[in-house]
């Protein structure tokens, strides 16, 4: 699997994981893969959004809308945790 994401890959939620809400954050669990993750507000709101597939591209444009914060900032940090997620096993690209 590449690590590396495009802004017009089509991401969704990893199916195997063991989510759960713990106030504004959310904690995921891969119990095949043994990891652990927990993710801070915007980072749920991130993971949230991907409860349908989206592309990366349209993510960072509804959250350059919803936070009104620079585009090009938001989809360098958005792609860094998807990547980061996607390595992990914990998003997938459909």
């Amino acid at each position: 699997m590449s690590d590396v994401l495009k802004p017009t890959d089509r991401v969704a939620q990893g199916q195997k994981l063991l989510t759960a809400d713990v106030g504004d954050t959310i904690v995921m669990m891969s119990v095949d893969q043994g990891i652990y993750c927990g993710l801070d507000d915007i980072g749920s709101d991130i993971w949230r959004r991907l409860s349908r597939p989206v592309t990366i591209a349209e993510l960072c444009d509804a959250l350059a809308a919803d936070y009104r914060g620079d585009r090009e900032q938001i989809a360098a940090d958005v792609l860094e945790i998807l990547s980061s997620l996607h390595a992990q096993g914990l998003v997938d690209v459909v």
